[in-house]
């Protein structure tokens, strides 16, 4: 039994079943591990996941309404292309979204999120002294959810999540051509993390916000 499956079968119920699987093809569409293009197969999905394809096609059906994937009638379901039409406008929401974060219920103990962003402070470092295309897609992921989970709106959360992965291949595609590019990004990376660390600590979210908004219009188009 793989370990994917051991965490599936200690989930608490079958929301936390659903989520996890979306948070493991969300997480591999977004770092390119799955890249643009790519079929995937519902039957060997299924079997990685050792569930039915009913529980699987509602989490396929959340990626696809964040444009993660498309299904194409009697062809199968693919990873979308990236569209660099609409990548500018993708941005500009998710920096309206950022911004919402810290404005719509905001989390009242900081604590937990600062001991978090002190976790990938360490990581972030350990990045720049080697870096890595994969460590770094995984930790600017990381990041970017550590932010996002500072609102309890749960639908908040979910449409920061859904323009971020809008939003980053488009970065991990450029970097993974240019490697004085990417030991660049791996510096800004680890500074990001770090100022917002250092915002979260003191409890200043409006400085988080700032600095979340400023590293996301770097990225930008």
């Amino acid at each position: 039994m793989n370990k994917l499956v051991k965490t599936l079968e200690a989930a608490e119920g079958v929301q936390d079943r659903l989520s996890i699987m979306y948070n493991t093809l969300r997480r591999r569409i977004c770092t390119l591990h799955y890249p643009p293009g790519l079929r995937l197969s519902e039957a060997d999905l299924a079997k990685e996941f050792a569930c039915s394809r009913t529980p699987l096609r509602r989490v396929l059906a959340w990626l696809e309404r964040e444009e993660l994937i498309a299904s194409r009638q009697g062809v199968g379901t693919f990873v979308t292309e990236m569209d660099s039409a609409s990548l500018a406008q993708s941005f500009v929401v998710r920096t309206t979204l950022e911004r919402s974060i810290i404005e719509v219920d905001p989390i009242t103990d900081l604590a937990t999120a600062s001991l978090r962003f002190e976790a990938l402070t360490e990581r972030c470092a350990q990045l720049k002294a080697k870096p890595n295309v994969v460590d770094f897609a995984r930790l600017d992921m990381e990041a970017f959810d550590a932010f996002v989970e500072i609102t309890e709106n749960l639908a908040l959360r979910a449409s920061g999540k859904s323009y971020y992965g809008r939003t980053t291949r488009h970065q991990l595609h450029s970097l993974a051509k240019d490697f004085v590019w990417f030991g660049s990004a791996c510096e800004n990376l680890d500074a990001h993390v770090n100022n917002i660390h250092s915002a979260i600590a003191v409890e200043n979210l409006e400085a988080a916000a700032h600095y979340q908004i400023a590293y996301t219009r770097m990225l930008a188009p």
